[in-house]
């Protein structure tokens, strides 16, 4: 129950990290550029933009190492359940996380709860370890 626990409190950190950023980003920086970049559309764009790679360029170095920041302030870790590949690839890791993230947690996540994988490592083979 504690690594469950673990698991859900390392997401709660991604998903904060991302409303940080969306907070940031539309709340001092799209404002300030309102007067170089007049048209709503292109702000939204580009907000949405910075947004997304400020998050992926942040997690990039835990990723390489099979984790997310929330995994790695817990010590967890993601690795593969593919007998023929060993390693876990940074898209394959980000492809976990957009599935999980993106998607209901009813389909992803309440198998957890039960023991079971989730949709997320079912799609990607990989499971989380205590490292």
């Amino acid at each position: 129950m504690i690594f469950l626990m673990k698991r859900a409190i390392a997401q709660v950190i991604d998903f904060f990290l991302g409303i940080l950023l969306l907070f940031l980003t539309f709340g001092f920086l799209l404002p300030w550029m309102q007067p170089v970049i007049s048209n709503n559309w292109l702000r939204t764009i580009l907000g949405m933009t910075i947004v997304s790679s400020l998050y992926f360029l942040l997690q990039y170095p835990f990723m390489q190492n099979g984790q997310t920041i929330g995994k790695g302030f817990y010590r967890l870790k993601i690795i593969s359940t593919d007998e023929i590949r060993k390693d876990i690839s940074v898209a394959v890791i980000f492809q976990r996380e957009i599935l999980c993230k993106l998607m209901s947690c009813y389909f992803i996540c309440l198998p957890l709860l039960a023991g079971k994988a989730g949709g997320h490592e079912e799609a990607t083979h990989t499971k989380v370890i205590q490292i």
